[in-house]
């Protein structure tokens, strides 16, 4: 059963970001907040429900510029779009693997990135897209590298006063593809016991651009820099790939859980690596 609280409808960034610096909690979807509220994890007295505010609204695709996304594009809307599936496939296979159809039209990419869940599925594809969110509150605009949102557990780059309002995702160039694994314990709605995301440029057979994104491998969705700077000007074969798996080790931190040994989560992670490679390869290959 839900507490008490005091629910505000702000149809304004300026009612919403004074409502949020007050302590009001920041709802779009709810699939998160609500939960936690049930089960007694958060007890706000106050709750501002965002999704009447026009600036976080609406998505649109350009060729040249990309993705520009409002906060509160859910991720059925992703799942749908058939641009998504052509130029984002990354972006394609978290977000259709997010809960459920229902908690997917509910659930935002915004609430995504704000409940800062080390086990996110759509986080790590937006980070190989290389996406940037754009932050928004009395003082003006920012714009953030996506990697660099991240503080630590459950925190944000996000000032008291400010709210996240859109994300902007780069158009991939040709002979470009990304892919997400997501391995959970089983076939069904299920958190990620590891995930890992990835994309490649080809120029002929060489790896031209790499980037690689681990979730549930670290307190927070983690670039893996270094492996990516190893494997930059490579061969794109097999090797190359195994390379990666072991390379990537290096770069992650994953802890033990009921759900799983950290040192399951390693050797996963070596053998997810180099396999959501080759899918992101394949699909450069045939863009």
């Amino acid at each position: 059963m839900l507490p008490k609280f005091e629910l505000y409808m702000p149809d304004t960034m300026e009612e919403a970001c004074r409502l949020k610096a007050e302590g009001a909690e920041v709802v779009a979807g709810g699939t998160d907040v609500f939960v936690n509220m049930h089960g007694g994890k958060d007890r706000s007295g106050k709750v501002v429900d965002i999704k009447n505010i026009p600036t976080l609204q609406g998505h649109t695709f350009d060729e040249a510029q990309g993705l520009d996304l409002g906060a509160l594009t859910t991720h059925r809307e992703i799942e749908l779009w058939d641009v998504i599936k052509k130029h984002y496939r990354a972006m394609f296979e978290g977000c259709s693997r997010v809960g459920s159809v229902q908690i997917r039209t509910r659930g935002t990419l915004g609430g995504n990135i704000c409940n800062g869940a080390p086990s996110a599925d759509s986080i790590g594809p937006m980070l190989v897209h290389d996406a940037r969110v754009v932050a928004a509150g009395p003082a003006g605009e920012r714009e953030i590298p996506l990697h660099n949102f991240y503080r630590g557990l459950k925190k944000l780059d996000l000032r008291p006063d400010e709210l996240l309002v859109r994300i902007r995702i780069p158009a991939p160039p040709a002979h470009s593809g990304s892919f997400y694994i997501k391995y959970t314990r089983r076939d069904a709605m299920d958190l990620a016991l590891l995930g890992v995301s990835t994309y490649v440029e080809l120029t002929g057979d060489t790896l031209k651009t790499v980037r690689i994104a681990l979730t549930t491998a670290a307190p927070t969705p983690i670039r893996a820099f270094e492996t990516e700077r190893i494997l930059t000007g490579r061969p794109a074969v097999e090797e190359t790939f195994l390379t990666a798996g072991k390379a990537v080790l290096q770069e992650s931190h994953p802890r033990s859980s009921w759900r799983s040994s950290a040192e399951f989560r390693l050797a996963l992670l070596e053998e997810l690596t180099a396999q959501a490679l080759r899918q992101a390869t394949a699909v450069a290959k045939e863009a």
